[in-house]
């Protein structure tokens, strides 16, 4: 009886997680919306309130799902997320890259760092819903 107690909690606990962090990522993406919609002239503090936002929101999605797992998953989880810090730091890396030489050839490199910000936000975004569904699991 227990056991079927402890799994329930459990079941439960994972699934009031994923439906806040649910919750916090579509807050997120409507707070970007409208302060876009908002803002005629600052449209780049949007998109690096949005990037920290959804920064933020990685890093609390990732501890909370650790937190719940067994040690063997904890570790599997652990190498996933350092591969993942892997290709995220190349394709930083590559979007600076090409704001760096698109920098030179336009008058307004602002444009280019907000297109690349809000690339980065949407990489960052991508792998939260992918603990969530971890999660899930």
């Amino acid at each position: 009886m227990k056991v079927i107690l402890f799994l329930l909690f459990t079941l439960l606990t994972g699934a009031v997680a994923m439906a806040q962090s649910r919750t916090a990522l579509d807050s997120l993406d409507k707070s970007y919306q409208q302060c876009l919609a908002a803002r005629s002239g600052n449209l780049y503090g949007c998109v690096l309130t949005y990037y920290k936002g959804m920064d933020s929101l990685l890093q609390h999605s990732y501890q909370t799902l650790y937190a719940r797992l067994d040690t063997a998953r904890q570790r599997s989880l652990r190498v996933e997320q350092q591969n993942w810090e892997e290709k995220k730091a190349a394709y930083f890396d590559l979007l600076d890259a090409r704001v760096g030489k698109m920098e030179k050839k336009t008058p307004d490199g602002l444009d280019d760092r907000m297109i690349s910000t809000d690339n980065k936000a949407a990489y960052l975004r991508n792998r939260v819903v992918q603990l969530s569904v971890l999660s899930n699991k």
